[in-house]
């Protein structure tokens, strides 16, 4: 089997989905395209605050190959604003990004709710948030998932990074998470 998830893009560049398509004979031919989900736009669609771009949602896909009582499955995890959208006085709007994850137990037919995986509690007493944004998902050989990512939570200010890893030993129902870097660090456009 092979599994290929890409973000599709309305013509207006703000209606989003996250798509995938399932080969049963190594690549030769895929079958229909499912949608998981729809997708809200990071940031301002465009860039994330401190400059750091990101057009697309950066869907990425993991199947459970345990041989356990998850195996099979299929997890795909993104970075989505539609938890907290805010006013942006020069974009019009802002979504600050969580990492949302949605698993398949049929082989990508059909898929559960997407769940937040990070736990950071938003929003800030500000009213604003926090961006987390860029997951990669593995699932390991005890059916256990992961999604590490980068991680603002501990920069009110939404600017200085960090590297977070959640995991989950409930088929992705619920998330732990742990801080991976021992220091933040800023963005830096142009190189990351």
């Amino acid at each position: 089997e092979v599994y290929v998830a890409w973000e599709a893009f309305g013509a207006n560049f703000v209606t989003r989905e996250i798509d995938i398509r399932k080969s049963t004979d190594s690549g030769a031919t895929f079958g229909a395209l499912v949608k998981v989900d729809n997708v809200i736009c990071a940031g301002t669609c465009d860039l994330l605050q401190g400059g750091f771009r990101t057009g697309f949602e950066f869907p990425t896909l993991a199947v459970d190959r345990s041989g356990k009582a998850t195996n099979g499955s299929v997890y795909i995890a993104w970075n989505d604003g539609r938890n907290l959208t805010v006013p942006d006085v020069i974009f019009g709007s802002y979504g600050y990004t969580d990492i949302m994850a949605s698993r398949s137990t049929d082989g990508g037919a059909t898929w559960f709710a997407p769940v937040r995986v990070n736990n950071n509690p938003e929003p800030l007493s500000s009213g604003l948030g926090t961006d987390q944004y860029q997951p990669g998902i593995a699932v390991d050989k005890t059916g256990k998932v992961s999604v590490c990512f980068y991680d603002r939570r501990l920069d009110p200010n939404n600017f200085l990074i960090d590297r977070e890893c959640a995991s989950s030993k409930n088929a992705g129902t619920s998330w732990s998470n742990k801080r991976i870097t021992k220091k933040s660090f800023p963005a830096v456009p142009g190189q990351d």
